[in-house]
């Protein structure tokens, strides 16, 4: 018989204060040079159940234990902390911050979500949450009419704009790592029309040797280089028939077939259609420049 794992992981109210402790307010707003102090300046990993927090770190050099990963801050920060997320921190004594601490049944229906959002000053949505932030432990610190009520809608207002600054990082990194990836894909299409410019591959093989679709082909060229693969691909031929054309005597049938063209006169109207001109007239072209150089 299997013996439930016990969870060694301390659960708090507040750290330092037994789980069973209720808040002394509606919410709760203190520094953190408030507690900290009081435990040689470390906060060991520990857990909330019923409550959810928003840490500000004005200075830096904060070191956070998050889930089984370190992290340390080199700016202001923001971190929201929902129930039951395991954290702990190490201070300099210098440190200047706030913890506000929320019980999520104060939130209702409003989910406090299940992720941890660090958010680094100069992000979106950092200023704003600072104002709320100020605005809530204004309205904590004072006790003007509606107080409860103005605190609740602070509470509520800040978790929406931490539920959007964490859908916008999702979406950021979502960017990054699609960009990357289009960005690998590219590069070896790229390595690939150097290989096999001259075998008349077409796009599909191109795709095949990449390993993706053509349809995801193009829409990786579209956007990066603002050409469809083929237009690439015949862009490289033509540079290789210039190349030829202007610096070797080759007929313009030997340069037609080392690019692959079983029909000179089929490259000759590829070369028209991407150019303007015939291959004749272009070697011509350049043979006049030269020799009016020299």
């Amino acid at each position: 018989m299997n013996t439930p794992q016990r969870d060694f992981v301390p659960s708090f109210q507040l750290y330092g204060e037994p789980a069973s402790a209720t808040l002394p307010d509606l919410i709760h707003f203190e520094t953190l040079k408030d507690r900290s102090q009081l435990h040689d300046w470390q906060i060991k990993p520990h857990r909330h159940y019923g409550l959810c927090q928003i840490m500000r770190f004005e200075t830096p050099n904060v070191r956070i234990d998050l889930d089984g990963r370190s992290i340390r801050t080199r700016t202001a920060t923001l971190l929201f902390l929902p129930p039951k997320a395991v954290h702990g921190f190490r201070f300099m004594p210098d440190v200047i911050g706030t913890v506000t601490t929320i019980p999520a049944e104060l939130l209702g229906a409003q989910s406090p979500g299940t992720e941890p959002v660090l958010l680094e000053g100069g992000s979106d949505g950092f200023d704003r949450l600072i104002w709320l932030l100020n605005e809530m432990a204004r309205e904590f610190h004072n006790h003007h009419p509606y107080r409860d009520r103005v605190i609740r809608s602070l509470a509520e207002l800040a978790l929406n704009w931490v539920e959007r600054a964490r859908l916008g990082a999702a979406a950021e990194r979502s960017i990054d790592v699609t960009k990357q990836n289009s960005d690998k894909r590219l590069a070896r299409f790229t390595a690939l029309i150097e290989e096999n410019f001259a075998r008349n591959w077409s796009t599909a093989d191109y795709a095949d040797a990449i390993g993706i679709s053509k349809a995801q082909l193009t829409r990786d060229c579209r956007a990066v280089m603002g050409s469809s693969p083929l237009q690439l691909i015949h862009a490289r031929i033509v540079k290789e028939a210039n190349r030829k054309l202007a610096y070797t005597p080759w007929p313009v049938s030997q340069v037609s077939e080392a690019l692959g063209f079983t029909d000179m006169g089929y490259f000759s109207r590829f070369y028209r259609k991407c150019t303007g001109t015939t291959p004749t007239q272009y070697r011509a072209r350049i043979k006049a420049l030269m020799m009016k150089r020299n």
